[in-house]
């Protein structure tokens, strides 16, 4: 058992339904194991209140973010705005993920 990071793009109406269309696949493609190591193993999610970044930008600041805040395993899933072409919105949820 271990732990290890995951970084994924999510897109939706809003947030938490973006969150949860993320956990569906998550859980379709890899399982619901808990030591999946993925999305689906979060149950909530926190935004982080920060500028819309490309998501490369956002995949480097929610690594930051990891290493700053020490999220635990335990935490919710953090989400950072990208910026996106269209009507639909989109987030990188990130966090820490048990193996």
């Amino acid at each position: 058992m271990g732990v290890d990071s995951f970084h994924i793009r999510a897109a939706g109406p809003t947030l938490q339904a973006a969150f949860e269309e993320a956990r569906n696949t998550a859980a379709r493609e890899h399982g619901t194991s808990p030591y999946a190591g993925t999305v689906y193993n979060k149950t909530e999610i926190e935004l982080f209140d920060e500028p819309a970044r490309t998501e490369r930008e956002a995949s480097l600041r929610a690594s930051e973010l990891l290493r700053i805040h020490h999220l635990a395993t335990s935490s919710p899933a953090g989400a950072l705005p990208l910026t996106v072409d269209g009507a639909t919105s989109a987030w990188l949820l990130f966090g820490y993920v048990v193996i």
